[in-house]
């Protein structure tokens, strides 16, 4: 402590003043980032090798979003999700009435934001699932189109110069 700084203004010591630690906020947000996108190519992979097309795979990659952020919440966050995620002490509003901010509708709002946070389903994360289960699908089912395929070979006789007259 800094004997000859100012004492702390009224901001730092508000209860709506945010208690965590901004290094570790960076920290926690780069991994939460990075897990995501992993499991998004993963199951992108996966969708793609199985050949599963349309909502399946949509569902894959949901299913998948779903049960990463359960396993991050019981392993990684002990089941507390407004401890470790900078997103569930947002004042954003939560989708409920309008206006209603996450400090009226409390914890409930504060974990759902949380665990909004956890499954990762972004735009970026979407669009490795949609790389990763293109290039799959494409690899493992997809058809030749080249011109070669559908020409049916010379015979021998254009082939040695030789003429039928």
């Amino acid at each position: 402590m800094n004997p000859t700084a100012p004492p702390p203004s009224g901001a730092h010591l508000a209860p709506e003043a945010s208690p965590l630690h901004p290094p570790s906020v960076i920290h926690n947000n780069r991994i939460l980032s990075s897990l995501g996108t992993y499991a998004a190519c993963f199951s992108g992979l996966i969708a793609g090798l199985l050949g599963l097309t349309n909502l399946y795979g949509f569902a894959l990659y949901i299913l998948t979003s779903v049960f990463t952020s359960i396993i991050l919440l019981l392993v990684k966050c002990n089941g507390d999700v407004t401890r470790y995620v900078a997103q569930a002490h947002s004042n954003l509003t939560n989708g409920g009435p309008a206006g209603e901010s996450a400090s009226t509708t409390g914890a409930r709002g504060k974990s759902w934001k949380g665990l909004w946070a956890l499954s990762g389903i972004g735009q970026e994360n979407l669009l490795g699932f949609l790389l990763f289960w293109i290039g799959s699908f494409a690899l493992i089912h997809g058809k030749s189109s080249s011109a070669a395929d559908h020409m049916e070979p010379l015979p021998m006789s254009v082939l040695c110069g030789r003429s039928k007259s």
